[in-house]
């Protein structure tokens, strides 16, 4: 009997059938199989040397060699046989196998990691793009080993092999070596993966996740990062996500300040985002989230980073040096709880809220930040939001806080969808509802803003606003009107085509106009006016005549909305007719409301004819005689 012929039937004896031109069949469990062929061959010195010699002929057949890579098939009870996708248990491949025989598994390696070069470009996958390479699975079969009795030497071999293999394959190589190597063989490892960030940056990637997972020395991971700092500027923008992850997460707390300041001042977000945009027009190859979020990971992971990424932002006086990767970071580290007052605390001095240095963050600032990066920003929406009703709260309508808030919402409310929208709107609405003056007062012009900037895309929102009448008694007057401004344009759209809403409030406001008390009557005039402000604009009307007839050319001079002009006559005899029962106060606040309108507000040629014919021309024959005459005519209940 041969040598062959020995080794198959010892290898069959201890439960695996070796079938020609099929895969090889397991009928023990592999621990059984492992015992027993360590057992057979343990005293056997030639038996081994016979062992290793048939191991090497079946690979050394090209066309053969897959069979005892793959997963063998199962035996079953009755001597058939199934293969393991069918759902039964994975089995190991003919090779790994005999990789946990201790007397194989040395020489073993050594032929794999000899055979490994061969099949690089002859992978032999029959044009099945799907098919492994044969490369790929050899170096499959020493990852995840329980030992390895000489790693010394696998490793050795496998870094001599990286040196003249293709690209490709080095980068198979780099991101197994973690899984193949042992620890004391790190040092070497990282020592060549250091060299290689400098001589295939193509492959810094792979090198990068790899030196990543391993123990390295402080130098190393400096020369490291400062390769991949230089790399920054020109790295493609798919690749910064990792590199930003690497650079942050294997700073320690005393290099972190100088490798930030490094960052800062290379990683031109705006710059790299647009570059990418030019090339593809795939929103989800946009890199600028994935960017962000390489960031996040790090800063929530690691306090150092934090605390001296805030110091670097806050220590920078320079005007006109903040990016968009500083706001953005301040958003991440204002969600973490223990660092939400030092970025308040922060931002109050870059706004300028207490201060008198330069302004650092304007409104500006924000709005083109947001308008670039609405993606980011919406990742970041929580944050966003928080922030902004945080200067609602602290900061006078008027002031640089207000105005910077006010700079936020509007810009997220135009670029980010209906959630971003509805979340706005009603953070809105409850901070009016607050009892706090000043924040009433900005929240309400927020709102206005948004009804003058984006009233087709808040007017989903308006039951927001709309709750707010069920309280506009506890307001201010100058906040009703803000109020009533900001549903008048809501409600005007088009020349007030939608009856509904504009319905609504002319019911409402009716209602005030007819009760007892005085204070209601205010709100009622303020609510007429404002609408007939809105709805009696020249430029309303003009915009729901364009619309209504399709930008063609009329006849009659002037172009008017007939519906629109008739509603807002309807308001003012509504209003004049109320006045006729009212006090004098009624009857001067409303003349005083309407005085203002015309003198500010541009309405329409045709309302200013009716006010002059109807209001203005009678003025002196209803109003200029004898108390007593004009009391008795108009029962005022009120006298002057």
């Amino acid at each position: 009997m041969d040598s062959s012929q020995r080794c198959r039937e010892v290898i069959q004896t201890c439960g695996v059938e070796l079938v020609d031109g099929r895969l090889p069949v397991l009928h023990t469990p592999s621990t059984l199989f492992r015992y027993q062929l360590s057992e057979a061959i343990r005293n056997n010195t030639d038996l081994v040397d016979y062992m290793g010699d048939y191991l090497d002929e079946l690979l050394s057949e090209h066309d053969a060699i897959s069979l005892y890579l793959d997963p063998m098939t199962l035996g079953t009870p009755d001597s058939a046989t199934t293969h393991v996708s069918g759902g039964l248990p994975q089995t190991e491949s003919l090779v790994r196998l005999m990789l946990g025989v201790d007397a194989l598994q040395s020489r073993l390696v050594a032929t794999l990691v000899d055979k490994f070069p061969e099949y690089i470009g002859d992978e032999g996958t029959d044009g099945d793009a799907s098919a492994t390479k044969v490369s790929v699975k050899i170096l499959r079969q020493l990852r995840w080993l329980d030992y390895v009795l000489d790693s010394g030497a696998l490793t050795e071999k496998l870094l001599e092999t990286l040196g003249f293999v293709p690209p490709d394959m080095q980068r198979e190589i780099v991101v197994a070596l973690p899984d193949i190597i042992s620890d004391s063989d790190n040092t070497q490892v990282s020592k060549v993966l250091a060299s290689m960030l400098k001589e295939t940056p193509e492959l810094m990637l792979p090198v990068l996740d790899t030196l990543g997972s391993l123990d390295c020395a402080p130098a190393l991971l400096q020369e490291a990062r400062n390769s991949v700092i230089s790399h920054l500027a020109s790295a493609e923008p798919i690749e910064l996500p990792v590199l930003l992850r690497f650079l942050l997460q294997s700073v320690s707390a005393d290099a972190a300040a100088p490798v930030i300041m490094r960052i800062r001042k290379r990683l031109d977000v705006d710059s790299i985002v647009l570059a990418s945009r030019q090339r593809s027009t795939l929103a989800d190859q946009s890199p600028d989230v994935l960017i962000f979020d390489a960031i996040a990971t790090s800063l929530r992971s690691h306090k150092h980073l934090r605390d001296a990424w805030l110091k670097i932002i806050a220590s920078d006086a320079n005007v006109g040096s903040q990016t968009t990767l500083d706001l953005v970071v301040l958003l991440i580290l204002h969600q973490i709880t223990t660092h939400t007052k030092r970025v308040e605390s922060v931002l109050k001095a870059k706004i300028d809220i207490v201060s008198s240095q330069p302004i650092a963050y304007t409104p500006a600032l924000f709005e083109s930040n947001i308008a670039r990066f609405p993606a980011v920003f919406s990742v970041y929406f929580p944050a966003l939001v928080s922030v902004s009703g945080w200067l609602i709260q602290t900061s006078a309508l008027g002031s640089q806080g207000a105005r910077v808030a006010t700079s936020i919402l509007v810009s997220a409310f135009g670029a980010m969808g209906m959630f971003q929208r509805q979340e706005i709107s009603g953070e809105l609405a409850v901070h009016i509802g607050s009892g706090n003056a000043n924040e009433i007062d900005t929240a309400a012009h927020i709102y206005l803003e948004l009804a003058t900037k984006h009233p087709y895309e808040l007017r989903p929102f308006a039951v927001f606003i709309k709750g707010l009448l069920d309280y506009v008694d506890n307001l201010d007057i100058t906040h009703v009107r803000t109020i009533f401004d900001t549903l008048g344009i809501l409600s005007t759209l088009a020349g007030g085509s939608d009856d509904s809403m504009f319905s609504d409030l002319y019911i409402f406001v009716r209602k005030q106009l007819s009760s007892v008390f005085p204070k209601y009557n205010r709100i009622g005039v303020v609510g007429t006016v404002s609408l007939l402000r809105q709805l009696g604009s020249e430029h309303t009307l003009e915009a729901a005549q364009a619309d209504e007839c399709g930008g063609s050319s009329m006849s009659q001079a002037p172009r008017a909305n007939i519906q629109a002009l008739r509603r807002a006559v309807q308001l003012l005899e509504m209003l004049m007719d109320s006045g006729r029962h009212q006090s004098w106060t009624f009857i001067s606040m409303t003349y005083d409301e309407l005085a203002h309108i015309v003198e500010t507000h541009g309405l329409h040629q045709q309302l200013l004819t009716w006010l002059h014919e109807n209001v203005s021309s009678k003025f002196a024959a209803q109003f200029l005689g004898d108390v007593e005459d004009l009391n008795q005519r108009y029962m005022l209940s009120g006298h002057a």
